[in-house]
């Protein structure tokens, strides 16, 4: 049984996390200007990823917040099979790498602090393709991290 204290507590607490992400408090986030500012980090990451250093990237790293779970893969899991990518794109220049991509369109949209991205992500390789996205952010004073659904199991 929670303790009404405890229960008020997280209530607070959660007014706090949701005032502060959305522009309540002491802090004011623009989240479009938010949005596009992380577009770009995206953006550039994907860039980078036509070599074995953009995979290991801090910058590509960066976009993930701690505790980013997503259909059971965690941040951890993720830095472990992009250094495994790069190794092996180092050891064997014949494998493709990732197609250029941008992210354009981003617009972030608030409840909480646990946002939703949505925008149009287009390739350029061999044709053009364009699809739009959406995704789970955590919002804060630091900027938007990739957040993922929270699920530990996966669809596959």
């Amino acid at each position: 049984m929670i303790s009404k204290r405890v229960f008020s507590s997280s209530i607070v607490l959660s007014t706090l996390l949701t005032l502060s992400a959305c522009g309540g408090g002491g802090t004011t986030i623009d989240l479009q200007a938010t949005a596009t500012d992380f577009s770009a980090r995206v953006s550039s990451s994907l860039s980078a990823l036509t070599s074995s250093a953009g995979l290991k990237s801090q910058a590509l790293l960066d976009l993930f917040d701690e505790k980013f779970l997503d259909g059971g893969f965690t941040r951890a899991d993720l830095v472990s099979l992009l250094s495994t990518n790069a190794t092996t794109l180092e050891t064997n220049t014949e494998l493709s790498l990732f197609p250029m991509a941008t992210v354009t369109n981003a617009k972030v949209t608030c409840d909480t602090n646990i946002c939703t991205l949505t925008g149009t992500i287009t390739n350029s390789d061999a044709d053009t393709t364009s699809v739009d996205f959406s995704t789970k952010v955590l919002v804060n004073t630091r900027g938007v991290f990739f957040y993922g659904d929270q699920s530990s199991t996966t669809t596959l």
